[in-house]
């Protein structure tokens, strides 16, 4: 008998969109599968910047041939020897990188740190095809009547901005919070964690046409800065006292402007960087006004989960702006790298 195949985009060199292919290659093998290992029929797959960073050839974990795509639902198809969760016919989510369990920052309750993690579509393939295996743990179940695509974002999304909000920003009740790059999948969302714990939120856009969909999200004042020179409007509307907090999603592009719009004792938390370069600063301001700078990364099963009840809940909506076939990914790459997406794009498996 001949091997079971599968369709897949493959990405077999570094570049634009259009390397981005639809093919036939082979699937997993149900039979093969060890340990805690779960294969996952794809049913849908979320889209991030991070894809495009990925496709350029600017994340150096990622070797070619490469499958992207680590926003993944689907259901479960079969289940390895010791998996004791998840069973065949279960709707599932996965996280973007998924923890070994054993190493010391596992112990520590630092997952997203995992000294043995994996990251879907760099060191193991991703959801761009028909099939996936996940290890157990990287895993959460979709509460019924969730939508499959909606259920594909929560992790990168809600997980993301809960991690980043609370885990790593710890924002309190009557903060104020400064939220960059706030129109994609990962700043509506942080919105909406924001106004959940009770902060004031200023949503800083590049379009002026995404403002009304920030406050429609929740943000208390959207601050439609076309140069990203926006540092000078923060200060006049706090008051000229600075915001507390600022969830650093575009990087480098506006790292400069959101430290210079930090209140004392305030802290950066960066969680995106759209370019990868390095950026510069005055240590003096960090020093005088003992400001912080703290990294935030990926998220958590038990944040995935939350972010599931939070959602059944109604408490958060998950913003999917589109849904398209997957031999359309290479057209999806370009509307997000042209910023023609507000919320995430979700391709339909």
């Amino acid at each position: 008998m001949g091997k079971a195949m599968m369709r897949a985009v493959v990405l077999r060199e570094f570049g634009e969109p259009e390397n981005l292919r639809l093919e036939e290659v082979e699937a997993p093998d149900p039979a093969a599968l060890r340990g805690r290992e779960v294969l996952v029929r794809v049913r849908a797959v979320g889209m991030c910047y991070h894809d495009i960073i990925n496709r350029a050839g600017n994340l150096p974990r990622t070797k070619l041939p490469s499958i992207l795509g680590h926003e993944i639902a689907g259901d479960v198809a079969s289940v390895g020897p010791e998996v004791q969760a998840f069973r065949a016919g279960d709707r599932v989510a996965t996280i973007q990188r998924v923890h070994c369990g054993r190493c010391d920052l596992c112990r520590r309750g630092r997952t997203t740190l995992c000294k043995e993690g994996v990251f879907f579509g760099e060191e193991i393939p991703g959801g761009y095809a028909d099939f996936v295996v996940s290890e157990e743990q990287g895993l959460a179940k979709v509460p019924d009547g969730l939508g499959i695509e909606e259920a594909s974002i929560c992790a990168c999304t809600i997980g993301t901005a809960i991690h980043v909000v609370r885990t790593r920003g710890e924002v309190l009740l009557d903060e104020t919070v400064l939220i960059t790059g706030a129109s994609g999948g990962v700043g509506l969302h942080a919105i909406q964690v924001c106004r959940l714990i009770g902060a004031r939120v200023y949503a800083v856009t590049s379009s002026p046409a995404k403002a009304a969909r920030l406050k429609e999200a929740g943000a208390d004042e959207v601050i439609v800065s076309p140069d990203l020179k926006f540092a000078s409007a923060v200060r006049r509307a706090t008051g000229g006292r600075g915001v507390d907090a600022v969830i650093e999603i575009t990087g480098a592009l506006t790292f400069d402007q959101s430290m210079r719009s930090l209140a004392p004792a305030g802290r950066l938390i960066v969680v995106g960087n759209l370019e990868t370069r390095p950026v510069s600063f005055m240590p003096g301001l960090v020093i005088l006004k003992e400001l912080e700078i703290r990294g935030s990364f990926a998220t958590t099963t038990a944040e995935l989960s939350e972010s599931f009840r939070l959602v059944t809940e109604k408490k958060i909506r998950p913003v999917v702006s589109r849904v398209m076939p997957l031999a359309e990914v290479a057209k999806a790459h370009q509307i997000l790298f042209d910023r023609g997406a507000t919320g995430r794009i979700v391709l339909q498996i």
